[in-house]
């Protein structure tokens, strides 16, 4: 009895699989004012492991912001997670959002809700390009719902549902077969409707992965796709490409393109990136850039150098999931 709660007690525990890391960060979005209405400048550590839960939290020039999650392993049920986000402008402001998922056998389900009343550009310049589209409106709120279904090792069914300002759901089958994976159904909801359809081919052993999906309807048309390829640069490095065209978005920029690479230097990474887009006209295009660090504060496993891996922990447009969901902070 005595072995049995001692193996319960160990799976009941936080999963903190990221190594904690020191984040440095400097983004310029010109608008026509100075640096210090068009730039960020952030510090923040990631993946730091706190009171059983793991915690992202920095602080910029515009902002502070928190972000704590917890992975539980549910014996004989699944994995259950939380993640609580919040943010606080200074000039006034707060973001703060509320993630629960978790998996059972062939199903999983995340529920995720967001409420804001200042606009996510406020927080970060570059938010408005993000490869999922954020929803930019000044205040408001939003609530996800996302299942999977895996109905055996090749078919997976997938639903998204976000409630919004702009709702919609969307309804998928994916058929995946050695490197590719291919997807098929329907989006849905207000000022859209159109089948979908789209293609992935990822190799773990070459590094190249890329996507891309389109939204084709009556009055409706969306390309979305990415291009990612580790090791371009050098040993550890890493290059990824997207593009987004959705002119049926009505709280979101039409057309949102990035760019991100990750390279070794020294003990830790920098990353330089590259956003641009339009809410729906080419003479209105916008366009931003970021330069940051990241350096591991967790020692070499065996010795050897520190792991190192491209990103974004500051939470810039890179971050953003394969699927909508509503706003992080």
């Amino acid at each position: 009895m005595r072995l049995h709660r001692t193996a319960l007690a160990l799976a009941l525990t936080c999963s903190v699989a990221g190594a904690t890391s020191l984040d440095f960060g400097v983004s310029y979005a010109p608008a026509g004012g100075t640096l210090g209405q068009d730039g960020l400048l952030r510090v923040g550590v990631t993946d730091l492991p706190f009171a059983g839960f793991s915690l992202m939290a920095g602080a910029g020039s515009r902002s502070l912001d928190a972000s704590l999650g917890r992975s539980l392993v549910l014996p004989g049920l699944g994995v259950a997670r939380v993640r609580a986000d919040g943010a606080f402008l200074y000039g006034g402001g707060l973001r703060g959002g509320l993630t629960l998922g978790g998996t059972a056998g062939p199903v999983a389900l995340t529920l995720s809700g967001s409420v804001w009343n200042a606009g996510a550009a406020r927080f970060d310049p570059l938010a408005r390009w993000a490869e999922v589209a954020p929803d930019l409106r000044d205040s408001g709120g939003s609530f996800g719902v996302t299942a999977r279904y895996r109905l055996n090792r090749e078919v997976v069914l997938n639903v998204n549902g976000t409630v919004s300002a702009q709702s919609s759901v969307l309804a998928q089958a994916e058929w995946r077969q050695d490197l590719l994976s291919y997807r098929a159904g329907v989006r849905a909801g207000q000022d859209v409707l159109g089948v979908t359809g789209g293609v992935t081919y990822a190799d773990p052993d070459s590094g190249l992965n890329a996507a891309l999906d389109a939204l084709v309807g009556p009055d409706t048309l969306g390309l979305t796709g990415h291009v990612g390829l580790d090791g371009v640069l050098g040993d550890g490095s890493s290059v990824r490409v997207y593009a987004a065209y959705e002119p049926w978005r009505t709280t979101s920029e039409v057309l949102r393109i990035g760019a991100q690479a990750g390279l070794p230097v020294g003990p830790g990474t920098l990353n330089v990136e590259a956003y641009g887009g339009s809410r729906g006209s080419l003479t209105g295009l916008g366009y931003g850039v970021k330069v940051g660090f990241s350096l591991p504060l967790d020692p070499p496993a065996d010795g050897g150098d520190a792991p190192t891996g491209s990103g974004t922990p500051d939470g810039a447009p890179g971050d953003a999931a394969p699927t909508d969901a509503p706003p992080a902070p």
